[in-house]
């Protein structure tokens, strides 16, 4: 470890070139702290602050009891036509489930009421679900449905079916969406479902979804930073 750069950096850099060179590929288990103050001879506090800033630009990642992992490829999302979370990710060939964390019944307040495009006070399911691959959780969704388009659905239909595909088998067929998104930090519990660090970057995505011209679904999402990204296609 010689040059004038600061040890960490000389640290940072090479652990930067094995990941950049593949020798260590995307998604595999990087060495432990004290096996790197062997590898490049510094302290503990010159390899940790190498490792937090590989975090911070995005290389490697941290699974809380499991260790630091190099970050896997960004899933892009093209934006160009009405696509579902769990189809895009099966059709790149990741396997990929939703978790409800909890199904109620609420009545529409007025901002609910205008997204939904029903009466104030109306009854509306509200589905709170955690999404994951096999490389962990990457969304938080919640979303809202007016009870009068599918009164049937249950905690069970969702789970075996996803959302999407129970309300067709109510008869509602999901068809067109319009969403919007900003960048957010997460908060404690985000993070927790998430597994992530608190104020980790994350994009918060609005989707109202459509049945021909009839609101069928509100939806707000919480996506990890370091998982999707999303492209437009202009002409």
């Amino acid at each position: 470890m010689r040059g004038r750069a600061p040890k960490y950096v000389l640290v940072k850099e090479e652990i930067k070139r094995k990941i950049l060179s593949k020798e260590w590929t995307n998604g595999s288990r990087i060495p432990v702290e004290s096996e790197f103050c062997d590898m490049f001879g510094v302290s503990r506090i010159t390899v940790r602050k190498a490792l937090e800033e590989l975090q911070a630009e995005g290389y490697l990642k941290k699974i809380q009891g499991k260790g630091t992992f190099v970050r896997s490829e960004l899933v892009e999302q093209r934006l160009s036509k009405f696509y579902s979370f769990g189809e895009e990710l099966r059709r790149k060939g990741m396997a990929e489930s939703a978790r409800i964390l909890e199904l109620t019944q609420i009545q529409a307040d007025e901002d609910l009421a205008a997204h939904l495009q029903i009466v104030v006070g109306a009854p509306v399911y509200r589905i709170y679900r955690v999404r994951s691959t096999d490389r962990g959780p990457y969304a938080l969704e919640t979303s809202f449905i007016p009870r009068a388009i599918a009164p049937e659905i249950t905690w069970e239909m969702i789970n075996t079916n996803g959302l999407y595909k129970t309300l067709a088998l109510c008869g509602v067929s999901v068809n067109a969406a319009r969403e919007t998104f900003h960048a957010i930090n997460l908060n404690n519990e985000q993070s927790k479902l998430l597994n992530t660090r608190i104020d980790a970057a994350a994009i918060a995505l609005n989707r109202t979804a459509f049945s021909t011209q009839t609101v069928v679904e509100y939806c707000e999402s919480v996506v990890r930073g370091d998982f999707f990204s999303y492209s437009v296609d202009l002409t």
